[in-house]
């Protein structure tokens, strides 16, 4: 049995976390608990709430760690490395935190799924991805063989050649081995997101290190059905964003009962494994309506800080 290091890193995004936290509790509780591992990373939270909550979270058994400075240009990325060197998992799965997972019991199937394609796979991605995505790149992915799949059979997972290997803003599972060979992200960016940011320079490490042949030829894995959903609460099509010391976009606790469930699990009868399902396909969203265009494909507009009005955010 191979142990798995979660990490999240949260910033003023408390509803957030708390659904993406919940919900992966709830969807792995299959997995043994001695072989996860739960780490939180706040970068210096203000809302109101968090710090029960991590309270909380600690009182569970969850190891918190709190930032007590903003680095807005570098915090993820140091939130990220904060995780990396506290984890002790063979595998590894890197959260924003501004998702929730709908699929039960996923965390084996993508274990097992890992372990058979341990030297071909540089990342497994978790999130559902948009039917217009899927459609304009179906040529580049790649079904793996009957062979390297599940044995529970409950998912299909496929190489998509149209990424690179690494999920280089995390909500995907990476093994040690890739982790050792990329190295830490970058802590000395000048802009959070853009040319100059975590991710890109990632990207570009890795694209060199496959050139100099000091990395394999990964491939980025997903799965016929994702694990998990993007927590949308803007009816633009995207989600609270923290900028700096703004929250951009609309941003409201879940409707649900249990104030962290935004979407429906999945069943069965939502998907099927001939496919790739997307996030169309799978999120059932909970007292609120999908952002969805007329064709009822899913928008994606994030709220950018340079055009955005001052109807669109709010001080933290």
């Amino acid at each position: 049995m191979k142990k798995v290091t979660f990490g999240i890193v949260n910033c003023n995004r408390l509803f957030y976390l708390k659904s993406c936290l919940e919900s992966l509790v709830d969807t792995t509780m299959s997995y043994p608990v001695g072989y996860k591992e739960l780490i939180v990373v706040d970068n210096a939270s203000v809302e109101q709430g968090t710090r029960e909550y991590l309270i909380e979270l600690e009182d569970r058994g969850f190891t918190v760690v709190r930032k007590r400075d903003r680095n807005p240009a570098n915090e993820f990325a140091i939130g990220l490395n904060t995780v990396l060197e506290k984890s002790t998992g063979d595998y590894v799965c890197l959260l924003q935190g501004d998702m929730q997972f709908v699929l039960n019991d996923w965390l084996t199937d993508v274990v097992d799924f890992y372990d058979k394609n341990i030297d071909v796979v540089g990342s497994v991605m978790l999130d559902a991805q948009r039917r217009s995505r899927l459609l304009a790149n179906i040529q580049l992915m790649q079904q793996f063989s009957n062979d390297r799949q599940p044995t529970s059979g409950k998912n299909v997972f496929f190489g998509d050649m149209s990424r690179g290997p690494v999920g280089a803003a995390g909500d995907v599972v990476f093994s040690r081995q890739v982790l050792e060979q990329i190295g830490p992200w970058n802590e000395k960016n000048t802009n959070h997101e853009g040319s100059m940011d975590s991710e890109t320079e990632m990207r570009v490490r890795v694209d060199q290190l496959v050139k100099d042949g000091k990395m394999p030829r990964y491939v980025m894995a997903l799965s016929s059905v994702p694990q998990s959903v993007a927590i949308y609460t803007d009816p633009r099509g995207t989600q609270g964003r923290v900028r700096g010391n703004k929250r951009y976009g609309k941003y409201w606790q879940a409707k649900d009962s249990s104030g962290w469930k935004y979407y429906d699990y999945v069943k069965e009868s939502d998907f099927s494994l001939s496919r790739l399902n997307s996030i169309e396909d799978l999120a059932r969203p909970i007292g609120f309506a999908a952002p969805v265009d007329f064709d009822g494909n899913w928008l994606k507009n994030p709220v950018r800080p340079e055009t955005a009005s001052s109807d669109d955010w709010v001080a933290l």
